[in-house]
């Protein structure tokens, strides 16, 4: 599968993409609105600058050329056999060389996306707005370069529980491209301490509901259980941890279930057998490919625990716990579980906690922020064919893409695009899924001119 999150979002393979129907900017001169058979002219806003919509409109998005995509739903879509796809749009002509200045799209869902930072509400999309009320750890993971012993990843969740390397002597961690940027490769002799910064009571989770969730990458073997993310103090205190297991050892899954399932377990009280509950996934996560998991808590002495892998929930168990759940210090880890041999090896990324029970729908629309991709390039043509084939260009007319832009809590406003000036203009949309027909969907595109 291509993926535009690598190495300066790479170029797609060549289509045989035919050159679409035109737009004509003159066609408005004498407020014309669209002729049957021929593609509706742009609006003239009040500035003087044209304006070129597609949309759910009858010769708009259907003009254009489409490569395992489609128009359904009011919505452009991968097929639902594909994981990848393109769409090239019609040729709009502006009767002379004009400036083209500006575009905005407007996706169904925030993807490539990264989790909004400082507790924050998205709004504006169709569907898979995050909502990140009572967040207490986000940890993105971004980064370049080498991370030595005592190195911090930012928490920009609002609080400072900043999560802290841990390392050998001579041991770096490294970055690696990730489904949302980047995240961070840990070794099994490594691991990253989570401060809980006693006196926030961000992790004091007391009785009240919880969900943990991160993104992780991982071809490592999951024998004796290994943990993603996960606390044990040890002395009658909590029992926490997320990974994976092996089938056969770990009783959650069941004799001659395969190994490398998503797994854990939840316990308010490790010395209470009683209390709390082990759970374990159905698919291997362990096959060197990104999966997203996450597991959500909802209730104390009637609880339910449910475990999501890739947006879908695998397990769901009710259980009791025992007694209030506080965490403190820096036993939470990310890579490991202190209290024993449990060391785990994998890249993560988009590290989350909340106090709060995520709803099955935000799960899976925080899945589909780094399983769906949704990227878009244009260009200008010297004629109406484009027979020429100008290069697609990104932000400043480079060779990367236009994607939803990190630290926003909207849909994308104007950017400014770099072309030459011309008569004519096109755009490409890229699409791709991590699984097949499940991939993003693009509601509408303008693009502004001026002469």
């Amino acid at each position: 599968m291509k993926s535009h999150l690598f190495a300066a979002l790479f170029p797609l393979a060549s289509f045989a993409l035919g050159c679409s129907a035109l737009v004509d900017l003159d066609a408005l001169s004498s407020g014309e609105t669209g002729t049957p058979g021929k593609p509706p002219g742009p609006v003239v806003l009040p500035d003087g600058t044209y304006e070129f919509v597609d949309d759910a409109f009858k010769g708009e998005f259907e003009l254009g050329s489409f490569a395992d995509t489609e128009w359904g739903g009011e919505r452009l879509r991968l097929k639902s056999e594909s994981i990848d796809g393109t769409f090239r749009s019609r040729v709009f002509d502006a009767g002379e060389d004009v400036d083209w200045t500006t575009f905005s799209w407007t996706p169904a869902g925030p993807y490539l996306k990264a989790l909004p930072d400082s507790r924050g509400k998205e709004s504006g999309y169709a569907e898979g707005s995050s909502d990140m009320s009572a967040n207490v750890l986000l940890l993105h993971l971004d980064g370049t370069g080498a991370l030595t012993s005592g190195a911090a990843a930012m928490d920009t969740s609002g609080g400072k529980s900043n999560a802290v390397v841990t390392a050998p002597v001579g041991t770096t961690l490294s970055f690696e491209e990730a489904p949302i940027g980047q995240g961070i490769a840990d070794k099994l002799t490594t691991y990253l301490a989570i401060d809980t910064v006693m006196g926030t009571f961000d992790f004091d989770f007391d009785e009240d509901d919880f969900t943990w969730a991160l993104w992780v990458k991982t071809s490592s073997s999951c024998t004796v259980n290994k943990v993603f993310l996960g606390v044990d103090t040890g002395f009658s205190g909590p029992h926490l941890w997320l990974g994976c297991a092996d089938g056969d050892a770990f009783s959650a899954c069941g004799p001659g279930s395969p190994e490398g399932r998503a797994a854990g377990t939840f316990k308010s009280t490790s010395d209470d057998p009683a209390d709390g509950v082990p759970f374990c996934g159905t698919s291997q996560i362990n096959d060197g490919k990104w999966h997203h998991l996450a597991a959500v808590k909802k209730g104390h002495a009637q609880s339910q625990v449910v475990l999501y892998v890739d947006g879908k929930a695998e397990a769901t168990l009710g259980t009791t716990f025992n007694i209030p759940i506080f965490l403190s210090g820096s036993e939470f880890t990310l890579g490991t579980l202190l209290a024993g041999n449990y060391q785990a090896e994998g890249t993560y990324d988009e590290v989350a906690v909340w106090k709060r029970a995520l709803e099955p729908d935000e799960v899976m629309a925080m899945y589909r922020r780094g399983g769906a991709r949704l990227a878009l390039r244009v260009r200008t043509c010297e004629d109406a064919a484009c027979a020429n084939d100008p290069a697609f260009v990104g932000p400043g007319g480079g060779d990367g893409w236009f994607v939803d832009p990190k630290g926003t809590l909207s849909p994308p406003a104007d950017m400014a695009i770099d072309v030459p000036r011309g008569r004519y203009f096109q755009y490409e949309a890229s699409f791709e899924g991590f699984r097949e027909g499940d991939g993003p969907g693009l509601l509408a595109v303008k693009v502004h001119a001026q002469r």
